[in-house]
């Protein structure tokens, strides 16, 4: 299945080698639980450590989302901003991520679209600094509020934090345990050559610590996140992406292919052939963007260094390289080679099983991104009837107890029982509780505007459901079921029901015993009562670690008795 590489994912791939950072604590010590954001929506727990993982400050009830408390001046100009970036997952490397950068009309002012993207959406997080007489350095000042951060500690008492951002003042010698206090925070000043703005340290050895950081009660300094070696590149003379020849209408072919994961990738893309020129779209970068290659006789030579765009996020060029020499910090050091593919004339076919494609960032370091392998382009024969193939790697993980979700995790792959490819437009599943089929309700998801029942392959409401991941205000369940269903013409086939309990036991039930023809009058129950047990009938508050006895009664009377294990 095509991966869509959240931002946090996609930031630790860049990274070859941990930045050296010291343990820093604030005053507070406590270690819990923290939510992202919306598109990743991921919880962990840790400390500042010499890994660089980031110490939670309390429990996190709501999503971590700027609120811009800066107002831009002037024109915004296309920008592209590198750092190393503190992060939950650790120290993580961001080349050319796409940010606007303004000025004001007198030049005294520079705003910078977010300096915290492992925090922040672009345009939430806009920080100001100062222009010196001399142009030659920018200063951002510590009483400039950055945005709001709202949160909800342990005992459910909400709080916004105004935030900050100003260099971390550590003390000179770390305490007993190893951990640094911070004793103060200073002006950030960033150099300025040009039209060039960066802060220069050794990121192996780092002596500034750029942060987001609110004030206590207490009058001491929590640090959200900070950044290692900012710098903002101007890249306003872009070059033109690739685009199709105006009237063009390219032809649906399937890519094979191996990503950077290990992992085998099929899916549905163009291709479009004018003459001697041949057009692909999604070739190395994984995202919609088109390269042009020159065909002769039965070879496909794409030039190295062709620009692709904007994504949203990165700034891509795509510099095809053969054998991919790379240091410690991921950047390719082997000069950019063309990447060229084979045309069998009979099937149609394209195909480079040896070389690796690469795409880098849009920067003078070359910083790699992406690469992926053992390329195979043939076209499509368009949909046809199929049985889709089962799902897989089923789990059941505890999310949040404090919101009463758990988090549903799957895998659909858009191929049938043989290994074909399917149309991921016509691909769905069902997902079933205790072997009921579950039903995407409004008052539970909110984004949805009606019922669902039949999820969508290719749906997400950006929150609580995305590809391969659900999560459910249902406590009590014990087996996750998840079957998808293939429509084509009017002919719906279904996979195997795969089931999944808490223990991680496995089972699986032939489609036909277990399927929307078999149980469409059949839903899960409105329950009117839930009264939670122990192991020796003793009636409980909430369910507790161990063996829990829950009684459910539904709204026909009917009652229903599971044994939960929680952990």
């Amino acid at each position: 299945m095509k991966k869509f590489l959240l931002l946090v994912a996609a930031a630790t791939l860049m990274l070859g080698a941990t930045a050296a950072t010291p343990k820093i604590a604030s005053q507070a010590k406590q270690v819990s639980t923290v939510k992202l954001n919306r598109v990743a929506k991921t919880q962990a727990s840790a400390e500042f450590t010499a890994s660089g993982m980031l110490k939670a400050k309390a429990t996190a009830g709501t999503m971590r989302r700027a609120k811009a408390a800066v107002t831009p001046e002037g024109e915004a100009k296309p920008y592209a901003f590198s750092a190393y970036i503190q992060s939950l997952f650790g120290i993580s490397y961001y080349p050319g991520i796409a940010v606007n950068v303004s000025a004001s009309e007198d030049g005294s002012k520079v705003f910078f679209d977010n300096l915290f993207p492992a925090s922040f959406l672009n345009g939430e997080a806009w920080v100001q600094g100062n222009v010196s007489t001399d142009g030659t350095s920018v200063t951002v000042p510590t009483d400039v509020a950055v945005a709001e951060m709202p949160w909800t500690d342990s005992e459910g008492v909400e709080h916004v934090d105004v935030c900050y951002v100003g260099e971390l003042v550590l003390s000179d010698e770390p305490d007993e345990e190893g951990y640094y206090t911070i004793v103060g925070v200073k002006e950030v000043v960033f150099n300025k050559e040009g039209n060039n703005i960066f802060v220069e340290d050794d990121v192996e050895n780092p002596s500034r610590y750029i942060a987001l950081y609110d004030i206590e009660p207490d009058g001491s300094y929590y640090p959200w996140d900070y950044v290692l070696c900012p710098s903002y590149e101007s890249v306003e003379n872009l070059p033109a992406a690739v685009e199709l020849p105006e009237g063009a209408e390219p032809a649906e072919f399937i890519y094979s292919y191996v990503d950077s994961w290990g992992d085998p990738v099929m899916e549905k893309s163009l291709v479009y052939v004018n003459g001697s020129d041949v057009y692909m779209n999604d070739l190395a970068a994984g995202f919609d963007f088109w390269v042009k290659g020159t065909q002769e006789g039965n070879t496909v030579t794409f030039p190295a260094g062709q620009y692709l765009g904007v994504d949203g996020y990165y700034l891509f060029y795509t510099p095809f390289y053969i054998d991919g020499t790379q240091n410690e910090n991921n950047q390719l050091l082997t000069f950019p080679c063309d990447y060229t593919l084979t045309f069998d004339p009979e099937t149609g076919i394209y195909s480079n099983l040896d070389e690796n494609v690469y795409s880098a960032s849009g920067l003078a370091d070359g910083s790699l991104y992406d690469y992926s392998n053992q390329y195979v382009v043939k076209p499509y024969a368009g949909d046809v009837p199929a049985v889709p193939s089962d799902p897989y790697d089923l789990s059941i993980t505890d999310y949040f107890e404090s919101l009463g979700q758990y988090r549903l995790n799957y895998t659909l792959d858009p191929v049938d029982v043989d290994g074909n490819f399917i149309n991921p437009e016509k691909l769905g599943y069902y997902i079933y509780l205790d072997g009921e089929q579950y039903t995407l309700t409004p008052d539970v998801f909110v984004e949805l505007t009606e019922d669902m029942d039949l999820i969508p392959y290719t749906f997400t409401d950006n929150w609580d459901i995305f590809n391969g991941t659900c999560y459910v205000a249902e406590a009590l369940f014990t087996t996750l079921g998840v079957q998808a269903v293939y429509t084509v013409d009017g002919e719906t086939n279904y996979s195997n029901v795969v089931s999944v309990d808490l223990e991680g036991n496995v089972t699986t039930v032939p489609a036909p015993q277990l399927n929307p023809d078999g149980i469409s009058n059949v839903t899960a129950k409105q329950i009117t009562s839930v009264a939670i047990y122990d192991a020796e009938g003793r009636k409980l508050d909430a369910a507790q670690k161990g063996v829990n006895v829950v009684k459910m009664v539904a709204a026909d009377g009917s009652v229903k008795t599971v044994k939960m294990f929680k952990k």
